[in-house]
């Protein structure tokens, strides 16, 4: 098929009615499948009819596939249907500084294969075009379908990226065009840490919770808002950008890529303060705090990180009212005294005390986000009905 990008917009009419309906058809056939049809209904919420078009189109996709009959309750034996994970394959791509890691994984989220290289910030598509079609090259079983690039920033509906530090060199340029035309595949954009708390959602430390903020803490920092279990994206895409919440009053003018609450309580802002304190750049700064937690000067930045964290999550439950707040990256490095004065922080100045826990899949949340239903849904319903990739 020719190459095309699948950009991220809000869909609408009856485009909007399509996504919601195949969202709910595969998260019902993931988590309950074999199911009939008439299973199928009940889970969803939806009359056999309202359903028929969506089915007929994941069969011809090849996402959902027949799996024999099941019992007769007195009339034909209902054809039993299933999600298929081997519909297709496809290469998830993530950046963390100057970093890129490149995976294969199926719809399963099984990974198939890895690679990983440093990309030049001053064009670091080259290096992500190449790195990804070795990937392409080297995958074995059925060739990738299309890419998954997890941005870190936002990305608009055209594909151009905004508030990335790493990726700016592209200017206003359509990142997924300019990787769809030398890589000859469709190519799907989404924030960083939107896809982490998908994957989080669907198979890890948020796992059936409908409103959640993921709070991922690397060469960045920002957030992830699920609201009723949808994301949360704001007028402009912009939303949980917590990098650029206020260091005090009155608020300073946005300016650049990085607000300063994010250059101070990311990981290179806390290496910056851990390097002014013992005169040597840590490998792994927020590892460092807790190694070192016995050291007063070394105690006293820890405990700055640590509010400045539940600041933000604080913040977040003020506002969205979350059930529960993850803190992903290399937050999860405070290890277990760490989470313990997160969550005590965090419930005693929220109003709604949410739950505080530490992600669990860490780089594979990744992947696991990219074959997202709530993702899915969004490439089945780009294509033609009845189109096959």
């Amino acid at each position: 098929m020719p190459s095309r990008a699948v950009g991220r917009s809000a869909p609408t009419g009856h485009e909007a009615l399509r996504r919601i309906r195949t969202d709910a058809v595969l998260t019902a056939l993931r988590t309950h499948g074999p199911v009939s049809r008439t299973d199928l209904a009940d889970l969803t919420g939806y009359r056999p009819s309202s359903l028929t078009e969506i089915v007929r189109d994941l069969m011809n996709s090849g996402h959902i596939i027949q799996v024999g009959t099941g019992d007769s309750s007195g009339g034909r034996r209902p054809r039993m249907l299933a999600f298929n994970p081997a519909a297709e394959t496809l290469v998830t791509v993530s950046l963390e500084g100057e970093r890129a890691r490149v995976a294969v994984v199926d719809l399963a989220g099984e990974l198939h294969q890895e690679h990983t290289r440093r990309v030049d910030a001053a064009d670091p598509l080259t290096g992500l075009a190449t790195l990804i079609s070795e990937a392409i090259q080297d995958a074995d079983g059925p060739a990738p379908s299309r890419v998954v690039f997890s941005v870190p920033g936002v990305a608009t509906a055209e594909g151009a990226v905004a508030l990335s530090p790493v990726l700016h060199a592209l200017g206003e340029g359509s990142l997924t065009s300019m990787l769809s035309e030398r890589l000859g595949l469709p190519v799907q954009t989404e924030n960083d840490v939107n896809l982490i708390a998908l994957g989080e959602r669907e198979r890890g430390a948020a796992a059936n919770v409908d409103d959640l903020v993921l709070i991922y803490v690397g060469y960045g920092i920002g957030a992830a808002l699920v609201n009723d279990g949808a994301l949360c994206r704001g007028a402009a895409g912009f939303a949980g950008e917590i990098g650029f919440l206020p260091a005090g009053l009155p608020p300073e003018p946005h300016s650049g890529g990085r607000g300063r609450f994010e250059r101070r309580w990311s990981v290179p802002g806390i290496g910056a303060a851990l390097f002014e304190l013992g005169g040597r750049m840590p490998e792994e700064p927020v590892a460092e705090l807790a190694r070192r937690a016995g050291e007063p000067a070394v105690a006293a930045l820890r405990r700055s990180v640590i509010e400045a964290w539940a600041f933000a999550a604080i913040v977040c439950s003020c506002v969205v009212n979350p059930a529960r707040v993850v803190f992903a990256g290399a937050a999860t490095q405070l290890g277990a005294d760490g989470l313990t004065d997160l969550r005590t922080m965090v419930r005693s100045s929220a109003p709604s005390a949410p739950e505080v826990v530490f992600a669990e899949l860490g780089a594979h949340a990744l992947d696991m986000g990219a074959v997202s239903p709530t993702l899915l849904s969004a490439v089945i319903s780009a294509q033609p009905p009845g189109m096959k990739e």
